[in-house]
């Protein structure tokens, strides 16, 4: 799956049911396969988890009453210098006079965008390997992707929380991480399964048993997330939320977007499919001018992986 698909796969389409035989289908057990399927439990159930800043700082960032100042002071060291070259960097318009107060640091960029750096910098360092990040770079940057473009669809759409849009789309398919580092010997059979023509969640299905969306589902839960959350995770590819199906189809879309499943205009369409529609008082240019932005966001996933990495390349 990646971009520059045919015009014929770019059109609107009701997708929630695509893959559901292949998701719903029970392959026959093997002791193999139930070795694999045990195999994730286990790396799951030891799992890390995310640090207790996230919550704490992103409950603080919630609140109207909090001052830059305040939320500042809970920031730990590594936040605080990720914020502050942020907003030192070009693509927040830092320029000349190099920024060296934090709590200013955070009025020049926003609460927004701190909230963006502290899930996304947290959930980098909890789960990355070193050795492996730039062969896991797509992925990252895949998520960071969707997780921006879930929040702005959050906004255009009304979703009353645009914090639960990035932190799913952030969090998405982090079953895909899971398998490509714990299970490489899986990952490899699944990849040559792909290459072969299976599709990608079948695949998964013959090696493990479970989809990378279901796994994610799981490490989900094991995070504590809320049920909500969980069920949109797992549910991203087959659709079948019975929690919160709104995020979940914002998150479904977002995801599709991202991959270039779906262009800007096959996108709106299919929302209003769904019944959601953008505000009424939107015209062609506003809609132009909301396109472009989602385009942007992918230089930014880019410039958040750089920052959550370190790296400047």
């Amino acid at each position: 799956m990646g971009k520059g698909l045919s015009k014929k796969n770019m059109q609107p389409e009701h997708s929630c049911n695509l893959r559901e035989v292949v998701l719903n289908a029970k392959p026959p057990s093997t002791g193999k396969k139930q070795v694999a399927i045990d195999q994730v439990i286990q790396q799951i159930e030891h799992l890390p988890t995310l640090p207790q800043v996230v919550m704490r700082v992103l409950s603080m960032a919630e609140s109207p009453k909090i001052s830059a100042i305040e939320l500042s002071k809970a920031l730990d060291q590594s936040l605080a210098s990720k914020v502050l070259k942020l907003a030192n960097s070009a693509f927040y318009g830092g320029r000349g006079q190099k920024i060296s107060n934090l709590h200013h640091a955070i009025m020049m960029i926003g609460f927004e965008s701190v909230k963006e750096i502290i899930l996304t910098t947290s959930f980098f360092h909890t789960l990355h390997d070193a050795r492996d990040v730039q062969s896991l770079r797509p992925l990252w940057e895949h998520s960071l992707e969707c997780a921006l473009i879930a929040k702005r669809l959050a906004w255009i759409y009304r979703y009353d929380s645009l914090d639960e849009a990035y932190l799913s789309g952030l969090t998405h398919d982090i079953g895909r991480l899971v398998i490509q580092q714990y299970f490489l010997d899986q990952f490899e059979e699944i990849e040559e399964k792909k290459k072969s023509g299976r599709d990608w969640l079948e695949a998964e299905k013959e090696v493990l048993e479970m989809t990378h969306a279901e796994i994610g589902g799981k490490v989900a839960e094991r995070w504590g997330f809320p049920a909500n959350l969980i069920d949109v995770i797992t549910h991203h590819h087959d659709c079948s939320w019975t929690q919160n199906p709104t995020m979940g189809k914002i998150l479904h879309y977002a995801d599709r977007f991202t991959f270039g499943e779906l262009d800007f205009p096959a996108m709106l369409e299919s929302f209003t499919k769904e019944g959601m529609n953008p505000p009424s008082t939107w015209d062609s240019t506003d809609l132009a001018s909301v396109e472009q932005i989602l385009k942007e966001e992918a230089e930014k996933a880019r410039s958040m992986f750089r920052f959550a990495t370190g790296k400047n390349s």
